[in-house]
């Protein structure tokens, strides 16, 4: 109890003093010990009451304290917010802060009766010490952060000011004292059982943020501190009629006790309170259609984007949506609304993020996005979803908090936080880069704790038939590729006369950054253990069971990715070179960093090459009007459907069906053979392929072929050449890529993970994607751009066929295969005709063959691998070989069941399979990217929901 009572009263503590001290060599101690009090605190919190949850009881008149002093809070809140309107002359603001001041009053005489008085009303479990943590490390070292950024802050508005003959008044202390009475608000949050407590904490998040985003008293910082302001006052005025409604009707207001009141007699007294505080948690998380208030939040300085409205604020409104979501499983409308508006919300954010240049707009638009799949995931309820929400807040916090860091210090380097003058970033500021890099990777990387959150997702959606959402997830995690692929590969550009701009870096910047990010590796390494000790307990004692839903042993093999993607990017393993040339850029290269080069006729141009926004396909105004009108639909039908059913239909139960992960992978030691029998045998068997496809090919076209062995001869040829290269990253991404591609074959073919062979093919594509970006030119960065068009186009299948193996199997081990009495393909055959139609993309087939063409129609450039040569180009094609093997099993895996037989069917229709290829390669003509994008969306789309909706709804009918 002493223990929480001084993490919630020393940040205040702090914020009082720091209003008094005003000069940088007293606040800079001050701020920097009690960041590291307030961070040791919370290690210890979480030291003492890990695995042990805890209530606090105290005495009625202690208690009763309590509430008066949460009421005179909220109070003195809602009322300094009725005069700030007044002052603002905003009629909105006017007239919500009046209404919610009133409905405070209210809620606040119930709470002062000596009745009301809760015996305990503090706890701890281990989601609130994952809380805890969270706002102790990461809250603290951002507010570290904040003293070396705002010095540049103020430097930067006092020029502006002397510019203009006026001068800037230095706030700072006012600043940093609000970000330390957030932390206060915060550790109240979460540690608070008492809902009459719990939104005093609430309204202090609200009005920090507001009065932060307006710090700098510009117009537009103004307008977007109200905007805020006024969408957020709809969470709390929600919050405070479902605390006002629990008072009438008697219900406790205990957040932790009101699972109990729903298996009670008074279930259906919690319905309207339970919809409520999901508004507050919906607003609070600036889900649709009040997620504007975010956006608008991005003028503010860094500090509060990162510590606000990404690793914290943001958070409690996901947080008290995961504390509820057993609630969820009693209560289908609420459930349904919640999912509803986190699925809609996730995909159209991840799609209006990729029509996004500005660096904090696609950070602000991501964040909403993974705001709305934890809520997603909360609103399912299931045991598989609160496992998979929690490691999303975790993992979006540190890899988030370490990206706005980095880009507010970027911003004060080199004047802009547009993505287009990032390019060559990783020259003029490279440590920093590495960093940017470290935070994208473990924003949608796979094994970065996003692969197993997405794989309790696509569980937990399964056991509960939700089709839609899983449609959702699906083509918003393709989006997701998209855009941070994008913004990793600008960064990965390789300047060579760049000049390094890093040292005016303040020592405080280089703390925060370089402590979140070692807690990102950190959360990685530590991920097993995270399951088992820390999450799975909470589970234990919310739903008296732990799912198991990944191996030990493939969590293993995640951390050693991790580990692996950390030593290069941030190590200078394959940054020093000797032999370097010009990008190829159709004529004389004159200046490979300014893109200049003399052309045909004798004259000096320069390429220009700006990322791909695809603003006609994504446009942010039409997404957005969709996505208020839907979800404001979704609300409306939802609170209308507390009025029209009765209450036993409202508190009838969600659907479900127990879908019990079935683990049956080979373990260490299998998958260890697989690999390296898949990387034996896949280079010999897609060499062979390959050669048989150029003979094939020739004999279509009408004429002789080469030999069947021509394709080794190339290989070895260019092995043998004199390594020349732009730079020498390239080399070093390529044989990244080859060794994820022969670990995702390896996996394969000993029986192992399904999910995890398709997101390790795709990190394998990423980095052939950094490796082409890194050259900065203008052919390798176009044929990038078009490779990630293509994931983005086949990635929703994958996904979809991943869970259509799932449903007709239990498992995502391939071993489970051969115990099967028929084959998946049986009730899997639509899924099977869409792998079918995107093999053509993974073969690199025509018509979709965008980044870089193969075989019998080579083109003068050939896009992704323009700069390549030697080794580097060697292992490209070994790559293509694996790949090619690795997918013809995919193939074949449609047909294999218990049975010797089914071993020469798979062949068989591989073999049918793969000159079905070769035949439409030699028989359409190259087509658009955006007829790739189109149809294969579109193919996953019907064939996604006619096979799930069959495979998921049946049970249900």
């Amino acid at each position: 109890m002493a223990l929480l009572g001084f993490l919630i009263a020393f940040p205040l503590l702090v914020a009082i003093a720091l209003m008094a001290f005003r000069k940088d060599s007293v606040r800079d101690p001050l701020v920097i010990g009690s960041a590291v009090v307030i961070g040791v605190a919370s290690v210890a919190c979480a030291v003492t009451f890990m695995g042990n949850p805890s209530t606090f009881a105290m005495t009625p008149e202690m208690s009763l304290a309590g509430n008066y002093v949460a009421v005179a809070v909220d109070l003195f809140l809602c009322g300094l917010v009725f005069a700030l309107s007044i002052a603002y002359r905003n009629g909105v603001m006017f007239a919500m802060s009046f209404v919610q001041l009133l409905v405070s009053i209210w809620c606040g005489s119930f709470a002062l009766h000596p009745e009301d008085a809760m015996a305990e009303p503090m706890y701890i479990d281990n989601l609130s010490v994952i809380m805890v943590l969270i706002v102790g490390l990461v809250g603290s070292a951002i507010c570290i952060y904040a003293l070396g950024y705002m010095k540049d802050f103020q430097h930067h508005e006092d020029e502006a000011a002397r510019r203009a003959g006026t001068a800037a008044a230095d706030r700072r202390h006012q600043f940093i004292a609000l970000m330390f009475l957030f932390l206060s608000a915060m550790f109240i949050i979460v540690t608070s059982d008492n809902m009459d407590w719990l939104v005093a904490g609430w309204e202090i998040t609200t009005v920090c943020s507001f009065l932060m985003i307006g710090y700098t008293r510009t117009p537009e910082a103004r307008k977007s501190a109200i905007l805020q302001i006024n969408l957020n006052m709809i969470g709390g005025l929600a919050f405070h009629i479902a605390l006002v409604y629990m008072h009438v009707v008697g219900v406790p207001l205990s957040i932790n006790g009101m699972v109990e009141v729903a298996g009670g007699a008074q279930s259906a007294q919690l319905v309207i309170p339970l919809m409520m505080l999901s508004i507050a948690g919906l607003t609070k998380a600036a889900q649709m259609p009040f997620h504007r208030w975010l956006l608008g939040a991005m003028v503010a300085p860094t500090p509060t984007s990162a510590l606000l409205h990404s690793s914290t604020m943001v958070k409690a409104g996901v947080f008290l949506l995961v504390k509820m979501a057993p609630l969820y499983l009693l209560y289908p409308v609420a459930s349904a609304m919640v999912v509803g508006i986190g699925g809609i919300t996730f995909v159209l954010c991840s799609f209006m993020a990729i029509s996004q240049s500005n660096a904090k707009r696609v950070l602000a638009y991501s964040t909403i996005a993974n705001l709305g799949l934890i809520s997603a995931c909360a609103g399912v309820g299931t045991s598989e979803a609160v496992w998979a929400a929690i490691f999303l807040i975790i993992f979006h916090t540190v890899s988030k908090s370490v990206l706005f860091l980095c880009v507010g210090t970027v911003e004060h380097r080199i004047g802009s936080r547009n993505i287009e003058d990032m390019d060559g970033l990783f020259s003029r500021l490279p440590h920093l880069t590495r960093f940017m890099m470290l935070g994208i990777m473990g924003m949608f990387v796979a094994p970065f704790g996003m692969l197993i959150s997405k794989w309790a997702t696509l569980v937990s959606f399964a056991e509960t038939g939700n089709v839609v959402f899983l449609i959702l997830l699906a083509f918003g995690s393709a989006a997701t590729f998209f855009f941070w692929a994008k913004w990793l590969g600008k960064l990965a550009g390789v300047s060579q006369k760049a000049e390094n701009v890093e040292g005016g870096v303040h020592r405080t910047e280089w703390t925060a950054i370089g402590f979140i990010s070692a807690l990102l590796i950190g959360c990685c390494v530590l991920l097993p253990v995270i399951s088992q000790l820390v999450i799975g307990p909470y589970l234990e004692v919310t739903y008296h069971k732990v799912p198991r839903l990944i191996d030990v042993d493939n969590m293993i093999i995640m951390v050693a990715i991790v580990l692996f993607i950390a030593i290069v990017l941030l190590t200078p393993w394959g940054r020093s070179s000797k032999a370097r040339q010009h990008v190829y850029l159709s004529g004389s290269c004159i200046d490979a960093d300014s893109r200049s080069y003399l052309g045909s006729m004798g004259r000096t141009m320069r390429s220009t090459k700006r990322n791909w926004y695809l603003d006609d396909v994504f446009p942010e105004a039409a997404l957005t009007r969709v996505g208020l009108i839907v979800c404001t639909s979704v609300v409306l039908m939802a609170f209308a459907a507390c009025f029209i059913f009765n209450p036993e239909l409202l508190t009838g139960g969600a659907f479900f069906v127990e879908r019990e992960v079935l683990l049956v992978g080979p373990g260490l030691p299998g998958i260890a053979l697989g690999v390296v029998a898949f990387g034996v045998v896949a280079p010999v068997l897609g060499c062979l392929l390959d050669g048989l496809d150029r003979k094939v090919s020739a004999r279509m076209q009408g004429r002789v072929g080469p030999r069947l062995l021509q394709p080794y001869w190339d290989v070895r040829k260019l092995l043998g050449k004199q390594q020349t290269s732009v730079n020498a990253i390239d080399e070093a991404y390529v044989t990244c890529a080859l060794v994820f591609c022969i670990l995702a074959g390896g996996m394969f073919v000993s029986g192992s993970n399904l999910l995890m062979c398709v997101f390790l093919v795709t990190l394998a594509t990423l980095f052939v994607i950094i490796a082409a970006y890194s050259s900065r030119s203008p052919w390798a960065d176009s044929g990038a751009d078009r490779e990630c068009l293509q994931v983005m186009s086949y990635e929703p299948m994958l996904l979809i066929m991943t869970v259509g193996f799932f449903t007709a199997t239990q498992s995502f081990d391939i071993a489970r295969l051969f115990s099967l009495e028929e084959p998946i393909v049986l009730s899997l055959v639509p899924i099977f005709l869409g792998l079918l139609f995107i093999l053509t993309i993974k073969l690199r087939k025509s018509p979709f063959d965008l980044s870089y063409s193969h075989h019998a129609h080579q083109e003068l450039l050939k896009g992704i691998t323009t700069e390549m040569t030697g080794r580097t180009l060697a292992k490209i094609e070994v790559m293509h070989w694996c790949e090619s093997v690795l997918f013809l099993m995919w193939v074949g895996m449609f047909f294999i069941w218990d049975s010797p037989a089914s071993i020469p069917v798979a062949i068989a229709v591989v073999a049918v399979t793969w000159l079905f290829e070769v035949a439409i390669d030699n028989n359409f003509a190259r087509t658009k990217w955006q007829n790739c994008l189109k149809y294969a969306w579109l193919v996953a789309l019907v064939v996604g929901v006619v096979n799930l909706f069959y495979v998921l709804i049946t049970p249900f009918i």
